[in-house]
């Protein structure tokens, strides 16, 4: 714990050079001395809130654990103590959560903007004075310090750089303590405690930040009727994976009229939601086109819309503010249509490369984004940005996105954001350096002009202990690796990447993993850092079976020897069960567990290559919704025994192969096939499938086989000829309704796929 204390006193020196020469020159405030009663007592208004008297509390408790003195709490009435830490909201309250830390007549003076402010005010002052870091919900560091002392001098004031603040990652959503004293102030879809201050951007009426057009008008109650209430696309109406039709009348006075009913029966938010779905099939009838063509943009028939809804809002409810998404086909503003005061658009990255800054990537689509937040920030002064900080697609594999972290936030600054979301891995811990990511992003909201250095400098040693030269070691080399790679504009580092990125080669990795176990060795008589350390190898060796255990191997990769596979296999699978909720991805983890476990008791077999053909068994398809989408059971009219069984009450995608379970060569096609057969209960479409593409979103081909030509016995069906990319998947769903809004079939069984490459 000395050295911890050390440490942070040489840290402190760095951050905070001013702070300590003055506290040097000109003496201190001797808050509290260890081993003796302190003078200064904690003083609080007699009415104060929640979020005050847990200020307090907290201001109480640290100084404990940090010098032993446990001060007194009281009110301010009677006459003031004259040594006193006064705990006080201002006279004339903002939002901006901003505080001033300021020694008057010997009293000690945290004044908030508002009641949060306070709360924030005390964590910099045990920041600064008692070293105490909160790294993550499991790791605080409270070194033992023999005073806390602030200077006689000492006047600071704050305020963060953005009015809302959401690192929208696991451990600050799940753990409001932690989060509270990261001085973030928003979880979208909860209400904050009124202890921690409240969420002052909360969204309200089940209306959140993305995708609420099918719970406002939602295609399986309206469409049967009135089709034209929903998309066009290629001269017909879609009721599946839709948007709806902006330009029709009947959608704006529907959808008006549930929003008004939605906040009168939860109001006080301030904003509630109205935006596109899931998927960019955007209504191309001949009244949106003509509005879309001539806005410039297929945002026009939105902002016109919310526009409207907008105007209609304000007359009930001045003050609240609906918010939409600037994403993917609408990301670009209108050129004519101006957004009205109550309407706030989310603008999203999600097409951007994230290994250099957004502003600095030659990649496409980061060139595209620096034009489409110039002419939505021209438009508001209240923009929210949605940015994306791992990869979806494999939360624990390493994404070295680090260095454009704070250069992003002042971009989005220096454009007038004043809304900030970023999305991590929010389903579990450990992802890629994810308590880093999380750590910084909070740092950087309130301040974007921390000095980078500094903080990875402070985080590496307090959270990794003795191990942080080796673990700072590999970032170091990792983000080296990926920025020389992606300065090339066709290699950017996108969101849902596969495990093939070609910056991390085989023979790095190798080393990556002695690095970490260099790491493991020198905490290993520390607990608390050891398991950091331990957790924090998990993305190399996540990656490291991920190549080596392919399924489908058309082209060699550095694969393990099987008795390394088992080793690794296992050590994985412990590291998953002792932290009890890491999670691999935005989906189902079972196909990628079910492998390791097969790879570790030595039962997993690799697709068998026979004359450029390979099979994969149905068990490593993944599932959605296990139990309600279909089931894994046993078969006897499968090869093996066992079959996907997908069930009729439904007709989504839900049974899927990634292509990046696979090694192919490259420039070779592929012929891809299903295995199945179908129960028919009357003619019309036994099961469809096909290829996505993740990044390019879009499909690369496809099947809709009917039942008539599905019998129920297995055979094989070919989907499409191409050659694979890491980010596309194969997606299987039971045959689509038919217009009574009932299935064809029973039942759908997948036996296993199959890839034959094409000379």
């Amino acid at each position: 714990m000395m050295n911890v204390q050390m440490m942070n006193v040489r840290r402190f020196a760095i951050l905070f050079p001013c702070v300590m020469a003055m506290a040097f020159a000109h003496g201190g405030l001797i808050l509290a001395e260890r081993g003796k009663a302190s003078d200064y007592v904690i003083v609080i208004p007699a009415a104060a809130s929640e979020a005050v008297r847990y200020a307090a509390e907290e201001l109480r408790d640290f100084t404990e654990k940090t010098t032993g003195v446990r001060l007194e709490i009281a009110t301010d009435v009677g006459s003031m103590p004259p040594k006193a830490i006064v705990l006080s909201v201002a006279d004339e309250p903002d939002e901006n959560d901003g505080f001033r830390l300021k020694v008057e007549d010997g009293r000690l003076r945290v004044v908030g903007g508002n009641e949060r402010g306070v709360l924030y005010g005390v964590y910099e002052l045990l920041e600064r004075y008692a070293g105490c870091r909160w790294y993550a919900s499991w790791h605080t560091v409270t070194p033992k310090r023999e005073k806390l002392e602030v200077p006689e001098t000492l006047d600071v004031a704050e305020k963060p750089a953005f009015t809302m603040r959401e690192p929208h990652w696991y451990d600050v959503l799940k753990h409001p303590d932690f989060a509270a004293r990261l001085r973030v102030n928003a979880r979208s879809w909860c209400r904050t405690e009124a202890k921690y201050g409240g969420e002052p951007c909360r969204f309200g009426g089940g209306l959140d930040i993305c995708h609420t057009f099918e719970k406002l008008l939602p295609a399986k109650e309206f469409f049967d009727a009135h089709p034209e209430y929903f998309s066009m696309m290629g001269g017909r109406r879609v009721k599946e994976k839709t948007q709806l039709c902006l330009t029709n009348p009947d959608v704006l006075r529907i959808v008006t009229e549930r929003v008004l009913e939605r906040i009168r029966k939860d109001p006080g938010a301030r904003f509630y939601g109205v935006s596109q779905n899931d998927n960019t099939k955007g209504c191309t009838c001949p009244e949106c086109k003509a509005v879309d063509d001539e806005e410039g943009s297929r945002a026009g028939t939105l902002v016109r819309f919310l526009n409207a809804l907008g105007e209609a809002v304000e007359k009930e409810f001045p003050d609240v503010v609906i918010e939409t998404l600037a994403y993917q086909y609408t990301r670009r503003p209108p050129k004519k249509t101006k957004l009205r005061r109550n309407v706030v658009p989310c603008l999203c990255t999600i097409e951007c490369d994230f290994a250099q800054p957004i502003d600095r990537s030659p990649y496409c689509h980061n060139i595209d984004f620096l034009s489409d937040i110039k002419g939505w920030s021209a438009q508001t002064d209240s923009l929210l940005i949605w940015d994306y900080t791992t990869d979806f697609s494999h939360f624990p594999l390493p994404f070295a996105n680090v260095h454009s972290l704070q250069d992003n936030l002042r971009f989005f600054r220096a454009n007038g954001a004043k809304y900030i979301y970023e999305e991590g891995d929010h389903k579990g811990r450990h992802a890629d350096f994810g308590e880093l990511k999380t750590w910084l992003l909070a740092k950087w909201m309130w301040n974007p002009d921390l000095p980078e250095t500094e903080l990875l400098e402070d985080f590496f040693t307090g959270y990794y202990g003795a191990g942080a030269p080796f673990v700072r070691r590999y970032f170091d080399e990792l983000h080296r690796r990926q920025l020389e790679w992606s300065a090339d504009a066709a290699n950017p580092l996108l969101i849902f990447d596969g495990t093939e990125n070609p910056a991390l080669t085989d023979e790095f990795l190798t080393e990556a993993a002695k690095w970490w176990d260099g790491a493991a060795a020198a905490v290993k008589d520390d607990p608390a850092c050891s398991y950091n350390v331990r957790m924090g190898a998990f993305s190399v060796d996540y990656a490291r079976i991920a190549r080596s255990a392919k399924l489908v191997r058309f082209a060699e990769s550095g694969a393990l020897s099987t008795e390394e596979n088992r080793a690794l296999a296992q050590s994985l699978l412990d590291r998953m069960s002792e932290a009890g909720d890491i999670r691999l991805s935005l989906g189902s983890d079972d196909a990628r567990v079910k492998r390791w476990r097969g790879i570790a008791d030595g039962s997993y077999r690799p697709a068998p290559i026979t004359e450029g053909r390979a099979e994969v068994e149905e068990r490593y398809l993944g599932l959605s919704c296990p139990g309600r989408h279909g089931a894994f059971v046993d078969d006897p009219l499968a090869e093996d025994g066992r079959a996907l069984k997908l069930f009729n009450t439904h007709f989504e995608w839900c049974a899927t192969f990634g292509m990046d379970n696979g090694v192919f060569k490259p420039g070779v096609k592929y012929t891809l096939s299903v295995r199945a057969r179908a129960e028919a209960e009357r003619d019309g479409e036994a099961f469809w499938a096909g290829v996505y593409d993740k990044v390019d979103e879009c499909g690369r081909g496809g099947i809709e086989p009917r039942t008539k030509d599905v019998p129920n016995e297995y055979r094989w069906y070919d989907v499409l000829t191409w050659e694979p990319k890491r980010s596309e998947y194969l997606w299987i769903g039971p045959g689509r309704f038919g217009k009574d809004g009932k299935s064809a079939i029973k039942a759908v069984w997948i036996d296993k796929i199959a890839f034959r490459s094409i000379p």
